[in-house]
């Protein structure tokens, strides 16, 4: 076992968005703030005490999975630079999450990804497009004659009145179109 333990940089503010899929969850909430933590790693998952943890300074909340991915991996490396040596010569006192504020991710799936235009609010199909971009990506279906066909929704924007508009979608076997 190392000596000084396992440190692990989280892309969540812990104990929120504790599991597989923070950052995609952070994006589906709406909040506007997050950040990285680093911890202590314990037997359970993202569970130990914290090391350090820090927000992330720019403006999160119209990044989609990938920007916000890249810019919480830079913060979590600047962090390690700054913690290791301080950790490794006992000068940081790693401090207990509150446990009982924690909420949990689950594994993302394709089907998460469906989403349906008439009943879901602009919003939160917006928040899955930023979310799930790159993968799963978001998708309806149309029926046609009789037969069912996935429509990737490959861009999309919300209107400052709060309407989605489909900039462009990729039906399933067919070419991106406007």
């Amino acid at each position: 076992a190392p000596k000084h333990g396992t440190l692990n940089v989280h892309p969540s503010l812990l104990p929120k968005y504790r599991g597989p899929s923070p950052i995609q969850y952070f994006i589906l909430s709406g909040e506007a703030e997050t950040g990285v933590t680093i911890m202590k790693m314990d037997e359970e998952v993202d569970h130990g005490p914290i090391i350090q943890s820090e927000k992330l300074k720019t403006q999160s909340e119209k990044l989609n999975f990938k920007q916000l991915e890249n810019k919480l991996a830079e913060l979590g490396g600047e962090m390690l630079t700054e913690v290791i040596p301080d950790w490794v010569n006992g000068k940081i006192k790693p401090r207990e999450q509150g446990h009982g504020k924690a909420t949990f991710t689950k594994k993302i799936t394709r089907e998460d990804g469906l989403v349906d235009l008439e009943k879901d609010n602009p919003e939160i199909i917006y928040r899955k497009f930023l979310a799930f971009y790159p993968w799963p990506g978001i998708y309806f279906f149309i029926e046609k004659a009789g037969k069912k066909t996935r429509v990737i929704i490959t861009d999309v924007q919300l209107s400052g009145n709060g309407e989605l508009e489909i900039k462009s979608v990729k039906p399933e076997g067919k070419k991106e179109m406007p």
